[in-house]
């Protein structure tokens, strides 16, 4: 018994309050991070299939509008996905927008 408590008391002295702070950070962006992955698996909402089907039926961005089509088919639809489309048609809007320069006629 008495050499289980020195064992303790010697495993106290080696455990300095840095290491439990680098430990504590450690667990809270485990933590952070395993909610945030099983956020981006979760189904949307109504609202946002909502902007699905809108996506899919709009003929001005064809990219956006076929990967919408594609989402629709699915039974659900992971969040992540839903963020992939987003992103696809804000970049698919700003290309629309950029318009080439221009070049007089000579």
């Amino acid at each position: 018994m008495h050499i289980a408590i020195q064992k303790i008391v010697q495993l106290k002295s080696q455990i300095k309050l840095e290491h439990v702070y680098n430990m504590l950070v450690s667990t809270i962006i485990a933590i952070i991070l395993i909610l945030a992955f099983i956020a981006l698996h979760r189904p949307i909402s109504a609202v946002q299939f909502q902007n699905i089907v809108k996506l899919s039926a709009q003929a001005n961005y064809p990219d956006t509008q076929k990967m919408a089509l594609l989402l629709m088919q699915q039974p659900q639809v992971p969040y992540a996905q839903y963020l992939k489309l987003m992103q696809a048609h804000h970049l698919e809007t700003q290309r629309a927008h950029q318009l080439p320069a221009f070049q007089a006629e000579q």
